[in-house]
């Protein structure tokens, strides 16, 4: 079915209380009131039910945004909220498109195949969820390594001072401030290229539009035409054999002419600045007002956002971890990036330190919910 074979899985709202970690559409729910049903008519109910509760889930959406965009004394969940709904509004407008024109439906996939970013977040369901958190996920942990690196090559010191102690959090944080003007000089974000950008920007977990990506997969598409003729007709005949789709050069910023390369990193610098603005107002936010109506999972999130999601862990007791993410989120994190002298470009390489201090933790986590994953 079309919306179930979408990959781009986000919060909803209405369906808050189903699931305790997520608060999404439960899928095993939804295929119990369609259990026996047959396909055209399972089709059509699925259609009409995420259309209709993904729509009214809009709505909510645009009523809480009011609501908490003209409270006075804004939470950093309030602001989290905003913005997610925010851009889910702005989502919305061209998705509309292919709800209202009768069989619009049928260009959704390929819409989505050029705009992977460009699903609203209340027309999906909870192992969607799952799927994109796994991926965002995977693609932080490589981010992180490549700009762990990165660090390594332009300073080799710091590496070796860190080699010689065993830091805790605290260690990291003299660390950053110790040989700060290393940092910003030789590791400005400002300066990076494209490529540099876009694995910073996976890294912080950004949404983020590079440009490039969809005359890539365009090029791609253009490329493997006669390869995708040729395995079509090899399935109409029955043919076991298939021909391999040709690849494309994926690292290609040695081939962009000037103009190019410097709009899209200006598209990128432009993102990841107001990226770190939003987490700056929400940092703002948890000083004046602490943690508020934030919950578990939503702190999890905020520590994603920051390349430091080792920060908070969750094992068996959720509450207990709640109130010991709280503690540990204003310790290591919050407490150290209101000092005077961090500056952005500090918070993202004292993250990067963080996250590889507490790096056999994440891949433990992860792969334990690969493994869960897999199993259901």
């Amino acid at each position: 079915m079309i919306f179930r074979n979408l990959k781009n899985p986000l919060l909803s709202k209405t369906f808050r209380s189903q699931i305790p970690s997520f608060g999404v559409l439960n899928h095993d729910k939804f295929q119990k009131k369609v259990e026996g049903k047959g396909k055209v008519t399972k089709f059509l109910y699925e259609f009409w039910e995420i259309l209709y509760q993904g729509t009214w889930d809009q709505c909510v959406d645009a009523k809480i945004m009011c609501k908490y965009t003209f409270t006075r004394k804004k939470t950093a969940f309030m602001l989290s909220e905003i913005t997610r709904i925010r851009k889910d509004l702005l989502k919305f407008i061209p998705f509309s498109f292919f709800l209202i024109v009768p069989g619009a439906e049928l260009l959704l996939p390929p819409y989505l195949y050029l705009f992977p970013n460009a699903f609203p977040t209340t027309y999906l369901f909870d192992d969607q969820l799952a799927k994109r958190y796994i991926t965002r996920d995977r693609k932080q942990m490589n981010s992180y390594r490549y700009l762990f690196q990165l660090m390594k090559q332009r300073i080799p010191s710091i590496e070796n001072i860190r080699n010689n102690q065993d830091y805790n959090a605290k260690g990291l944080q003299e660390l950053v401030l110790k040989h700060s003007h290393l940092f910003m000089t030789k590791l400005d974000y400002l300066d990076f290229n494209s490529e540099q950008l876009v694995h910073l920007s996976k890294f912080l977990g950004m949404e983020f539009f590079r440009g490039t990506y969809t005359i890539m997969k365009l090029t791609k598409l253009f490329v493997n035409l006669p390869v995708y003729f040729t395995n079509l007709f090899y399935w109409l005949t029955r043919n076991p054999e298939r021909r391999p789709l040709k690849s494309v050069l994926k690292n290609w910023n040695s081939l962009l002419p000037f103009p190019l390369e410097d709009l899209k990193k200006a598209l990128l610098l432009m993102q990841i600045k107001s990226h770190l603005r939003k987490l700056e107002r929400q940092d703002k936010a948890f000083r004046l007002n602490g943690f508020g109506d934030n919950k578990f999972e939503s702190i999890r999130q905020f520590a994603r956002e920051r390349g430091i999601p080792a920060l908070v862990m969750q094992k068996e007791n959720p509450e207990q971890d709640f109130e010991y993410s709280k503690k540990q989120f204003k310790r290591d994190y919050n407490d150290f990036i209101h000092k005077e002298q961090v500056f952005e470009n500090l918070k993202i390489w004292y993250a990067v330190l963080y996250y590889e201090r507490y790096h056999n933790r994440i891949v433990e986590e992860y792969e334990e919910r690969v493994r869960k994953h897999l199993l259901h």
